[in-house]
Formats: C-alpha cells, structure tokens, sequence
C-alpha cells in the first residue's frame, strides 16, 4: 500500500510539473540558392573591410565578420566554380576612417576622401549590431517527498507530503542587426545594397521539473557560436543576391501532445522525411491547429526541396502560435525557396 502511494504521488507530481509529454528534435539540412544577378562584368577580387560596429558591439566582432564573408565567398568558389577571390589584407591598400566610410554611405558623418583600394574590383562594407538581453526567472521544480503509512486491524493508510522549491533561470535574448553594400572600387558606385536585416535567438535554462536544479548560464549554447549564426544568416543572404550559395538549416522542434505529431518528430530526428511529414499530417487532421504539427511538416517539406509545400506549412504554424521560430522559418522560405536549385 505504502508502495502503491508513493507510486501514485510521484506520478501526479511528474503529470502536474511537466504536463503533457513531447518529443523533442534537432533537424539539420542544406540547399544551394542560385543569385538574383550575376555581378557587372570586370568584377572578380573582393576586398572585405572591417565592419562598422554598434555603441553595444563588440569589437572582436569587426574582424569576425570579415572571417564569416572571405569563408562564405571562398566556400562559393570552392564548391560551385564562382569566378571570384578575395583579397588576401597583405595585397590591399586601403584608407578606412569614418570619412571614408560616409562617401561610400555607410556612416553620418560628413565628407573625405574615397578609400582606395588595390588588387581589388570591389569592396564589401558592413555595419554590425549586437545586443545581448538577460533576464533572470523562476522555476518550480521538485525538491522532496516524504511518504508516511500505518496499519492495524487489516487496514493500511498512508500520506504523502510533495515538497517544491523554486529555482532561478536565466534567458538570453540576442538580437543581431546586418547591413552590408558591395561597392565599386573603381568608381565608388553603389553595386549591392542589403538593407538593415534584423535576428534574434532566445536560449533559455531549464530546471528539471523532478528533484531538479536550475542549470547555470555557462550551460547555455555558447553565446559567441549564435552570433555568429545569426551574422552568417545576414551575410548568406546578402552573397546570395550575386553568388550561388548553401543555404543551412538547424532547426529544433518540440512536439505537440498529439501522439501522431510526437511520431513526426522522432521521424525527423532519423531524417525520415515522407514518413514525418505523413504523421504530422494526421496529427493536423486530428487538430488543425496544432502549430507544432505544421512547422514540422514545413521542416520535412523543405528538407525534401517542397519549398512551396514548405512555405504554406509555415504559414499555418504562424497563424497557430506567434512564434520567432516559425516567423524565422516563414521568411527563409520567402527569401530563397524560389531561387532553390532543384
């Protein structure tokens, strides 16, 4: 009886803490975009100059984002035979203040000279803008249990005393500001403009919910490894206004409650495409709005190259719940499911 009790607390404790079951998955996938334009002829050497920062950036990202663009432009070359090379810094000469900046338009600041530039036929401005947010929470989880019993005369009794305690958590809220022009070294016109793009990431700590403790903020994604994804978002879709480039896709997903909708995701989680897609079908049929059922439907679209499919997908799952995910994963297909190569 003492047994059955503590059995039973237990359980109604995990069911009320944790709720419905999920399943959870990370998806990962890639796909080559072709470019909007092919660049003026007489353009072949790029010239990456360090990026503008904002007043909470920052200065290491300068450089990095320089990295990011030479390994995206190489990677271009690499693997699709772009007629393209960038500048190794040894062979360019360059003039690079704020003046100069404001005469290729990429700053307030008044009048100067044009930077001049060597061995290149093009330069590749930026400005980068990073903010970081954090916020400290709370968190119930589990802390004890102490189960009693007694007996006598063929009766048997018992009770149970839960015992919880709330834990601090910690969320992280980066949001990261693109901008990036392609300019002619020759005569400083203006050959690419990709305005201000603006992406956010949210990492987020969790307590276990079961004789748990809330995870310190050193057991967040690295802070640094997200910039740098969201910066890559950025400059991936800038290089692909003018160069052939892959597109990746790392996603996470979290089922609904929908059994059919949690098979979906363990089918994602082997890379089974049609078979998710089907089981994230059902679960939709069974409820229409289930948000989580058509974003992962909207995953194995386009990881299968449905990116039509894909986009609808994506729609409903905005529709069901507003969600940065989903609204990230709605735009990318808006940006480059028409120009996908096969």
């Amino acid at each position: 009886m003492l047994h059955s009790i503590r059995m039973a607390t237990i359980a109604a404790t995990v069911a009320l803490l944790q709720g419905c079951a999920t399943e959870r998955a990370v998806v990962s996938f890639d796909y080559v975009v072709t470019p909007k334009r092919s660049l003026p002829a007489g353009i072949k050497t790029l010239a990456i100059m360090p990026a503008k920062l904002g007043p909470t950036t920052d200065e290491k990202w300068s450089d990095m984002t320089v990295t990011i663009l030479s390994a995206l432009t190489n990677e271009s070359k690499t693997e699709f035979g772009t007629d393209i090379r960038v500048t190794d810094r040894r062979d360019m000469q360059a003039t690079f203040d704020e003046a100069d900046l404001s005469a290729a338009g990429m700053s307030t600041r008044s009048g100067g000279a044009n930077p001049r530039v060597l061995a290149a036929d093009a330069m590749i401005l930026s400005n980068i803008n990073v903010k970081v947010e954090k916020h400290i929470g709370k968190q119930r989880t589990l802390s004890g249990l102490f189960v009693s019993g007694h007996g006598g005369h063929g009766y048997g009794g018992g009770s149970a005393d839960i015992q919880t305690e709330q834990v601090d958590t910690v969320t992280r809220n980066m949001t990261v500001q693109t901008e990036f022009k392609l300019v002619n070294t020759a005569n400083q016109e203006i050959i690419e403009h990709y305005a201000p793009r603006t992406f956010t990431n949210t990492a987020k700590t969790e307590a276990s919910p079961i004789f748990g403790s809330s995870q310190t903020e050193a057991e967040l994604d690295p802070q640094d490894a997200i910039i740098v994804a969201l910066v890559e978002r950025g400059a991936r879709e800038f290089l692909s206004q003018f160069i052939k480039c892959k597109i990746h896709v790392e996603a996470e997903i979290e089922s609904s409650g929908a059994e059919a909708c949690q098979d979906g995701v363990r089918m994602l989680r082997g890379e089974m495409w049609e078979e998710a897609l089907a089981r994230f079908r059902n679960a939709m049929a069974e409820e229409d709005r289930d948000h989580q059922a058509a974003y992962g439907a909207g995953l194995a679209s386009e990881a299968m190259g449905k990116y039509e499919q894909a986009l609808k997908y994506y729609k409903l799952a905005c529709t069901g719940e507003s969600n940065p995910t989903y609204y990230a994963a709605r735009d990318r297909l808006k940006t480059f499911g028409s120009r996908a190569d096969g």
